[in-house]
Order: C-alpha cells, then structure tokens, then sequence
C-alpha cells in the first residue's frame, strides 16, 4: 500500500490483524461499487435499447420475408409467417433479447459478488490466525511434522509454518469451508446478526454458491436467478456478517480514514 495508507494505520494503531481487517472491507467496498455500477448501467441500457432491439428484429424478419436466399431454408416460407405473423416474431425475438440479457446480467453479478465473498472469507480467515493463531491448532495438529522440522524450530515457528502451509490449501477451498472455518472461530450465537433484516443461511449461501459453479463449469448460465437483487445484495451483506464476526470476536473496527485510502490506492497504476 501507499505510504498514506501506512501513515494513516500507524496513526490509528493498527495491529498487523486490524489492519488486515481494514484491508478486506476496502476491497469488498471497492469491488460492490464496480458490481452495482454494472447493474444499474444494464439495466437502464436495457430500457433505452429496447426500441432499437425491435428496430434490428423488425429488419430481420423483413429479410426473411423478402430475401430469396431464406427460401432456400425454409420447406416452406408462406405457410410459416402465415402461421407465425411477423410482428409477432419481432415481439418474441425481442423479449427473449431482453430476458437473455438480464439473464447474463444476474450470472455476472453472481459470479463477481461471490469472488468478492469468498476472497473476504479468506482473509478473514487470516485475520484470525493473526489474531489468534493457537485457535487454529485443531485444524493443523494432525498435519505431519518431520524430525527436521522439530529439530529447526520452537513451537510458535512450527504452528506459523504450519497455517502458511495450510492457507495455501485453504485458498483452494471452496466458499463454505472457509465460512465453516470462521464461525468455529468466532462462535456465534444462534441466529445472531450485527445487522437488520439479515440472517446467516448455510443453506442458502450453498444454494448460491452451486448456482455460481454451475454458471462456471455447467449449464448454468441460461438458468433464471429468482429475486436476484435480493440474493446478490444477500452475498454482499454475508461478507458485512463476516466482518461482523470479526469484531464481536476480536475487537477489531475499521479506521474510515485508512480505508478510503486504500480504496483511493486501488485506483493507482501499479508501478
């Protein structure tokens, strides 16, 4: 980071965890905006394209009806207008243009919010381990250790070593095991919530997060989202849940100052 942003953790006191805890919610804050720009903007081009979309189908259908080359694929061209009139093709080819642009519009969406979730899933993680990093001996006590490796260092070196080596599987873990890994952490109580109107839902983030794999690797990507700004706006409010935890459980708050400067250094051209 910039040496603003260094000036300014060095003012609030920010421990290397708190500052890592700073560091993450700017990075979500940062990556939301470009997502809701997205939104917003597709959906308004959506309104005003709609009449041009009609324009582009009207033309098309015109040059079927005109145009010898569609007799050479059709068996049987009049009887086919004849039984599907021409307006209204036009009206059907431009909703399915419309419908199949929303579709593509909630399967980034979901795709982009869910990356953003799942990397602050992750450091938060690594907020934790810095924070508390003997909270973590469960996960790695039966991960080996070599007669060399104990022979080379102290029980808190082996335990770092140890989470750096488990941290690099972890990154290729799904959302839900590091989700998971994070409530064992920070202990919730049932149904707990640091805000309205939200409540943490396994189940659903699962449902989301298949949803996004079968975006990424299966047939997903036609497939309807329903209510989409709720569940996406759901995914984001899950990394404001997890931060929530953080605090509760560590004590740790955002320095706005510190943030926003990291924000604004996430528009800098790296050197």
């Amino acid at each position: 980071m910039s040496e603003a942003a260094d000036k300014w953790a060095e003012l609030f006191e920010l421990s290397p965890p708190e500052r890592l805890f700073n560091d993450v919610m700017a990075r979500c804050y940062d990556r939301w905006r470009f997502v809701l720009s997205f939104r917003i903007t597709a959906k308004a081009s959506m309104d005003a394209a709609t009449k041009q979309i009609e324009a582009d189908k009207i033309t098309f259908v015109a040059n079927m009806l005109n145009d010898p080359e569609f007799d050479r694929v059709f068996i049987d061209k009049a009887k086919f207008f004849e039984q599907t009139p021409p307006d209204k093709i036009v009206e059907q080819m431009t909703a399915q243009t419309i419908a199949e642009m929303d579709l593509m519009m909630n399967a980034a969406s979901v795709v982009f919010v869910h990356s953003i979730l799942d990397a602050a899933a992750l450091d938060f993680c690594r907020v934790t381990v810095l924070a508390a990093p003997k909270e973590w001996e469960s996960i790695v006590e039966k991960r080996g250790v070599s007669l060399a490796e104990a022979k080379a260092a102290n029980y808190d070196q082996l335990l770092e070593q140890k989470l750096k080596d488990y941290f690099v599987h972890l990154e290729r873990e799904g959302l839900l095991t590091k989700a998971d890994l994070l409530l064992a952490r920070c202990k919730p109580e049932t149904k707990w919530s640091p805000m309205n109107n939200y409540e943490y839902d396994r189940d659903r983030l699962e449902y989301l997060d298949n949803f996004r794999h079968n975006i990424i690797h299966g047939d997903g990507l036609g497939l309807e989202l329903e209510d989409a700004d709720d569940e996406i706006d759901y995914l984001m409010r899950t990394a404001l849940y997890f931060m929530g935890l953080v605090n509760k459980r560590y004590g740790f708050r955002l320095a706005p100052p510190y943030l926003f400067q990291v924000m604004a250094d996430f528009r800098k051209p790296s050197a």
